[in-house]
């Protein structure tokens, strides 16, 4: 039996682009891709116990050189299917090797070996491909609709969105430099150094996330239906608000659009649409706060060095400067104004 599974997974795509097609409403459009991704991802979760479980039989039991072919994968996809099957797959992105016995092992999982195991697992493996093909269209097209419904001047519909722990992030990150430091067996002018480095590390990682936070909490805030999202981003209101004012390009102290000319504005400033913000928010607010952590820590383990090597050791402002690489006003907050 053989399946051409190109075409199978072009004509499953093409019933999905064709149904949502005749829906010209953005809002309703979005709403029956929703439903076909959600309703190809429960076909996708059905199948695949009987799938896996007739794959990795015919892997075992009838191999052959070519047979991922037969079921329209690839040779690493079948290997690691059996992998996980047999419980030998450990790492996700190595295929687990197939045992030297492969018909005991087969046996020894209790696989089935049915007179027409192939045609079985094809059917099944045809099912699932054709499902998969449903998804991603479906997925294509819910970006395309969430897109549209923004054009239009409407809000993408998110869920309630993540709340870390902030206070326990930044307990932790803290206690993990000090930790570092405290087993740190080096001289006090290479401890300050290498306080400096972290101080620096810190920075640069601030640097590049706080884009990526301001970024999500503007897509979040002028495109969807979120609401408190500087609690998931691990700032003040405040703060959150003088992002978006920036965002839209608004002088300090000014007022945001009304919430329902937002969307309009935010375009009109350039502002991108985030699909996958109220996911990300979270994640990178939590590399945020960590970061600014372990900065404030290492400004307290940097600037101890610096008092020490000052009044122990005899170092200038400058030459302090010099090792933490920052201006001589720096070191002078932390030995004195006129010190040095």
């Amino acid at each position: 039996m053989s399946i051409d599974f190109e075409q199978l997974r072009a004509d499953a795509a093409r019933e999905v682009d064709n149904e949502l097609a005749a829906i010209t409403d953005p809002f309703q459009r979005r709403a029956k891709a929703e439903e076909l991704r959600e309703q190809a991802d429960a076909e996708r979760a059905a199948l695949t116990p009987e799938r896996n479980t007739l794959l990795a039989a015919a892997a075992l039991y009838e191999p052959s050189p070519n047979l991922h072919l037969t079921f329209g994968i690839m040779y690493q996809q079948l290997q690691r299917i059996t992998g996980m099957v047999l419980g030998t797959q450990k790492h996700i992105r190595n295929p687990a090797p197939y045992p030297q016995d492969r018909a005991q092992a087969a046996r020894d999982a209790g696989l089935p070996h049915p007179d027409d195991l192939l045609q079985q697992a094809t059917q099944v493996a045809a099912r699932y491909e054709a499902a998969e093909a449903r998804q991603q269209a479906a997925i294509k097209h819910l970006a395309a609709a969430q897109e549209a419904v923004r054009t239009a001047g409407g809000r993408v519909d998110v869920g309630k969105l993540e709340r870390p722990d902030f206070d326990e992030v930044r307990r932790r990150a803290v206690e993990e430099i000090r930790a570092e430091f405290a087993t740190l067996a080096v001289s006090l002018e290479q401890r300050l150094r290498q306080a400096a480095e972290a101080v620096d590390q810190a920075e640069e990682e601030m640097a590049a996330l706080l884009p990526e936070r301001h970024q999500a909490m503007a897509s979040l805030s002028f495109y969807t239906t979120a609401r408190a999202i500087y609690e998931s981003a691990g700032c003040i209101r405040p703060g959150m608000m003088l992002a978006l004012r920036q965002a839209l390009g608004l002088p300090q102290g000014a007022k945001l659009p009304p919430r329902a000319d937002q969307p309009a504005a935010a375009r009109a400033a350039g502002v991108k649409f985030m699909a996958d913000a109220a996911e990300a928010l979270p994640d990178i607010a939590v590399a945020v706060e960590a970061a600014k952590a372990r900065r404030t820590a290492a400004i307290e383990i940097r600037d101890a060095a610096v008092l020490a090597l000052y009044k122990d050791e005899g170092w200038t402002a400058k030459q302090l400067a010099e090792a933490i690489d920052r201006d001589v006003k720096i070191v002078r907050r932390v030995i004195g104004p006129s010190k040095g």
